[in-house]
């Protein structure tokens, strides 16, 4: 194989999806955070409060012409933009969305922005947070027993459509979880059963099991992206975004065919985006249909959803399902809400069904997670343990909440007992700034 001049795009790769292990690290070995901390961001990094009203002709037109390779995954001016203009940037796909709107009622609590949580940035309000030009965060909603009771619009519109980044991976675990629950999926079943062409690699014989809930053992974890310019990773990701650099005609599937084996399949969590990828392969292999369509008619269609999705797509046409989708942040909300009690409030019929939760919990298993940067990142940022990752969730905790993150700090919280939803997105610089924690505590200090 041609060789891969990739390695100009280093700063690109390590800071994909969900940060480095350096930026974990540090945060790891602060034993005390202050109540502000001295975190910086560079002083040419303009307000996300830019894009509240929308951009200029004037603005676009040069934020266009600055997109590259790494314009989203540094989320500097222009792709602050780009995180909102999907479509202008990459080859997309349409999720559809049809029927009536589900209207969501207002029942406001301004005492949501007084909550506390400590993060990268040091302790404070939700309110001083979303203030806080560092944070970045640019949209917020709270949904408790069906009613929209906290939002705010501090960087987009609320009809904008903005990444979900790797949020969009429980669109592909949860679509698995029905497909297995119909049968159309055996979870013990190996890949090669339902995606031929990996019959002669390490993915042969994995379980599906063990692909969908991020332990497949394969040398494929998040933290590999900056090891080498020619890991399956960088070569995984470089596909994705359409690097110049790489040969004509390769596919994901190319990157998917040259991993190698890490540590047995089942022993440990590792956080993945090629298997989340597969999972997809899966999930087209046994329906027939692609990766939108299924969204549309499976989880879109039923939600009331008021816009439509946009799905990333390769040059090639590969869905970029680990992490390339776009919607409202309404929308996200009302995603959410199909695992809450409240999920007549949006749809007309069961989409999540009562069994997923157990499921999801049972799969879980705490005890084999904790060694992968992601896990070590949330166990230091949560500040407790006991929980495990399951479907694609990043974090299913022993109360029974429900957490995934998105690379630039994307958010969808769902806590089922006590029927909230949080939900936000963010243009995180270099992806060195996660306030999830608000999340949890939001729950914790107001409906727990």
């Amino acid at each position: 194989m041609k060789a891969l001049n990739l390695r100009r795009h280093h700063r690109l790769l390590l800071w994909l999806f969900f940060g480095t292990i350096l930026v974990v690290n540090s945060a790891i070995a602060q034993e005390t955070t202050p109540e502000r901390s001295d975190y910086t961001i560079p002083d040419d990094l303009l307000s996300v409060s830019e894009g509240r009203e929308g951009f200029s002709a004037e603005q676009s037109q040069s934020y266009r012409q600055a997109y590259d390779g790494e314009t989203l995954t540094t989320s500097h001016n222009a792709g602050n933009y780009a995180a909102s203009r999907l479509s202008e940037n990459l080859p997309t796909a349409i999720v559809h969305r049809y029927g009536p709107v589900s209207e969501l009622e207002y029942q406001l609590m301004p005492e949501i922005g007084d909550v506390r949580a400590t993060t990268i940035l040091g302790t404070m309000t939700l309110n001083e947070m979303m203030q806080d030009e560092r944070s970045r965060l640019k949209a917020i909603a709270v949904i408790h027993e069906g009613k929209i009771v906290f939002e705010e619009y501090i960087g987009i519109r609320d009809w904008d459509n903005h990444l979900w980044a790797s949020a969009t991976k429980i669109l592909v675990g949860t679509l698995a979880f029905m497909a297995s629950k119909e049968g159309l999926i055996d979870l013990d079943a190996p890949v090669s059963q339902y995606v031929p062409e990996l019959g002669d690699t390490p993915w042969a014989n994995i379980k599906v099991a063990d692909v969908l809930h991020q332990r497949s053992g394969l040398d494929i974890s998040e933290s590999r992206l900056g090891s080498s310019p020619d890991h399956p990773v960088s070569l995984f990701y470089a596909i994705g975004f359409g690097d110049p650099n790489i040969p004509d005609g390769l596919s994901l599937m190319d990157a998917l065919k040259s991993v190698e084996t890490n540590v047995e399949p089942g022993s440990r969590f590792e956080y993945a985006s090629l298997n989340t990828y597969v999972t997809t392969l899966i999930l087209q292999s046994v329906t027939g249909k692609p990766f939108e369509d299924l969204v549309t008619e499976r989880i879109w269609s039923k939600a009331g959803m008021e816009g439509v999705g946009v799905l990333g797509l390769t040059v090639g046409g590969e869905p970029s399902s680990p992490g390339a989708f776009a919607a409202r942040l309404r929308d996200l909300a009302r995603f959410g809400m199909l695992f809450t009690p409240s999920w007549d409030v949006v749809a007309g019929e069961r989409v999540v069904s009562k069994d997923y939760f157990a499921k999801a919990k049972a799969a879980a298993e705490p005890e084999i997670y904790g060694e992968d940067y992601m896990s070590k990142r949330l166990l230091n940022d949560f500040g407790e343990g006991g929980f495990g990752a399951s479907y694609q969730w990043d974090a299913v905790f022993p109360d029974g909440d429900l957490y995934k993150s998105g690379r630039t700090g994307q958010c969808l919280y769902v806590s089922p007992e006590t029927d909230t939803v949080v939900v936000y997105y963010s243009s995180s610089y270099q992806a060195e700034v996660w306030v999830h924690a608000y999340a949890r505590e939001i729950v914790k200090q107001l409906f727990r």
